[in-house]
């Protein structure tokens, strides 16, 4: 009778602990269930600046790059990085590389390559995750600064914080280049050799014919080059967090891209809207998605190193304890991922992403 009880015990034990832990696996797959539509307004947008603004939107030029920056408590990293992108991109070599990247462009079904003669712009989308310091003031002060004719510029605003991944997808929602790069406004990555490397990896691709023009392409800036260097710097247990990282990364996500987590990431437009069409994960995770998608809408990745340096200022915790739990909980979610999209809880659509319909237009 004892042992009955003893083994009784035992059975619901394992059965509560198996019950919780699903419930901790699947918590994220809860969250997108229950999170709320995501709503954002554009506080500021040139268009509705001076006629010089708006000579980007007009039927002469045409919008070859979108830069989507998410910005969480940004007002004092986010002006170096923007200046250094605009330095790039009005130089010499940023203006060769736009022009290389529309020459992509063109060969990917973007265009009539002879008969397009209209000027290339570049459309700058600056997503406020809902900030409680002065990112966006800031923000519009830069980039009044450094405005050209062939700039085209938002600020738009999270209603409340959702995370990096939900900024992300609100820029890629209203993005109209024919390429778009997401990049973090920290500015860990350096921007013009990092976009000079991304771009020439494309074109060197499509003329090499090792991508159909008319497949969709995302080319992954990585920081996988500095994993030696960043070891000998590291404690021992930042080390082995980076390293089990990374295992299961190849295990659960992809053995194609080393490094999911760089925030510079390059894609063409149909890609661009597919896979943010179909991404759940609002927050540190949802990179992996990103390649889980790819994998599953079959679009082309490339990964190329990129000169990256870390930044001051960082929103993730650097104890043992903080980094310990934040690779827990990126591994809970890597898993969720994995068994919502193979047990088809989650499915990615072919259908493109559409720009969100409860958007509130707030320009001054």
């Amino acid at each position: 009778m004892e042992s009955s009880i003893v083994a009784n015990t035992i059975a619901a034990i394992a059965v509560v602990i198996m019950v919780l832990g699903l419930a901790w696996v699947f918590y994220p797959a809860w969250l997108v269930a229950m999170a709320p539509e995501t709503k954002w307004t554009i506080l500021r947008n040139n268009e509705d600046d001076s006629n010089e603004a708006k000579s980007a939107t007009t039927a002469e030029h045409k919008i070859v790059l979108s830069l989507v920056i998410p910005a969480y408590n940004e007002e004092e990293r986010i002006p170096i990085m923007l200046q250094s992108a605009h330095d790039f991109l009005q130089s010499t070599q940023g203006i060769e590389v736009l022009d290389k990247l529309n020459q992509v462009g063109l060969k990917h079904n973007h265009g009539d390559q002879e008969n397009d003669k209209r000027t290339i712009s570049v459309e700058w989308i600056v997503v406020d995750d809902g900030s409680v310091d002065k990112t966006c003031e800031v923000v519009t002060k830069v980039m009044k600064s450094i405005q050209s004719k062939n700039y085209l510029w938002k600020i738009v605003s999270l209603e409340k914080n959702c995370g990096k991944g939900a900024a992300i997808k609100t820029g890629m929602s209203i993005a109209k280049g024919h390429y778009s790069l997401m990049v973090d406004a920290d500015g860990a990555t350096d921007f013009g050799p990092g976009l000079q490397k991304l771009v020439d990896n494309l074109f060197s691709v499509h003329n090499d014919g090792g991508a159909n023009n008319r497949n969709m392409i995302a080319v992954f800036g990585s920081r996988a080059h500095l994993q030696g260097e960043s070891t000998a710097k590291r404690s021992l247990v930042r080390s082995f967090l980076m390293w089990a990282f990374h295992f299961f990364v190849r295990i659960l996500v992809s053995s194609t891209i080393q490094d999911t987590q760089c925030g510079f990431k390059l894609f063409d437009q149909q890609a661009a809207r597919l896979i943010f069409g179909n991404l759940h994960l609002q927050r540190w995770a949802f990179d992996t998605e990103v390649v889980c998608l790819c994998h599953l809408l079959q679009v082309t990745m490339l990964e190329v190193a990129v000169p990256w340096q870390e930044i001051e200022g960082s929103k993730l915790s650097t104890s043992k304890f903080a980094l310990a739990m934040a690779s827990i909980t990126m591994l809970r979610d890597m898993i969720c991922v994995r068994l919502c999209y193979t047990l088809r809880l989650w499915t990615a659509s072919s259908s493109s992403l559409q720009p969100q319909s409860n958007s509130k237009r707030k320009s001054s």
